[in-house]
């Protein structure tokens, strides 16, 4: 069942790659023939690119190169065999390959609009760590936390919580995240990289003892106390340079994506036919 799962993975690499065409002589550098097609070292090269970077250090020798030539072979026996059964002229067919073409096309559009044109500078990156210090630093803090489902049943609770109430017993009354609940809210000691962002934005821009507002997360929204803090080494810039180059990398190139969406916008029509759209019910 592995070895037809790893095939499978390679022909999906490969499949959307074009080999030689048909020639009445063989080329000279050809590795592999199927039914007067002939598979050439280029073609192999090609193929053996399109790897990702697990897969070459696998297929990087005279084996491996005759196992992927192996499969190359097994997808234009596949290939032709459904070209034999007519399948290239079936409706399915025709509407994915509209869809690959539509693909391939947007996928050509942002790497040259986007991709090309966007990147990060060295100076850009040490001029974010300079400037961000907190971020990198191996601080570790210890908070507590209501969570509740609404924005007014925060509010409710951060008005009771400024008359005086105490945060322990409200969390353990109100909090529906019911293990910290059990605890007062308690979430112990955490570092950067264990929440998600929202609610790691709030906390570790917290002072000890502060109460936050209401935090909104995929879960809810939050009212949080800072409660502890332990000081940590700061991580070098040669540590950080990495994971930060792509970090603004991927900052950059979503700024970039979203005005270059907002620029087509003003090229073309676009209109939502909301009326339409509130009716449609895909799933039960």
């Amino acid at each position: 069942m592995k070895t037809l799962a790893k095939f499978f993975l390679v022909l999906l690499v490969i499949a959307g790659c074009s080999k030689a065409p048909v020639n009445s002589k063989a080329p000279s550098d050809y590795i592999a023939k199927v039914d007067g097609t002939y598979i050439t070292q280029k073609d192999l090269k090609k193929q053996f690119e399109a790897l990702p970077a697990f897969m070459k250090k696998i297929y990087n020798n005279p084996e491996g190169m005759k196992k992927l030539t192996d499969e190359l072979v097994k997808k234009d026996l596949i290939y032709l065999e459904a070209k034999k059964q007519g399948l290239d002229k079936s409706p399915e067919y025709k509407e994915k390959l509209k869809e690959f073409q539509k693909l391939s096309l947007i996928s050509m559009l942002l790497t040259k609009e986007i991709e090309q044109k966007v990147g990060v500078t060295d100076k850009e990156i040490k001029k974010y760590y300079d400037t961000h210090p907190d971020e990198f630093s191996k601080n570790r803090v210890r908070a507590s936390h209501i969570l509740v489902k609404t924005k007014k049943e925060a509010e409710s609770l951060l008005k009771k919580l400024k008359a005086g109430a105490n945060f322990a017993t409200l969390a353990e009354k109100n909090s529906i995240d019911k293990g910290s609940a059990a605890k007062g809210g308690d979430l112990g000691f955490f570092g950067r990289g264990q929440m998600v962002p929202a609610f790691e934005k709030a906390v570790f821009s917290m002072k000890k003892g502060e109460i936050s507002g209401p935090v909104k997360t995929q879960f809810g929204y939050h009212i949080i106390k800072l409660t502890g803090l332990k000081k940590g080494q700061k991580v070098s810039y040669d540590k950080a340079k990495e994971s930060l180059s792509k970090k603004l990398l991927t900052e950059k190139r979503r700024a970039a994506f979203d005005s270059y969406i907002e620029k087509l916008k003003k090229s073309f029509t676009v209109k939502i036919n909301d009326k339409k759209l509130k009716d449609i019910k895909l799933a039960d």
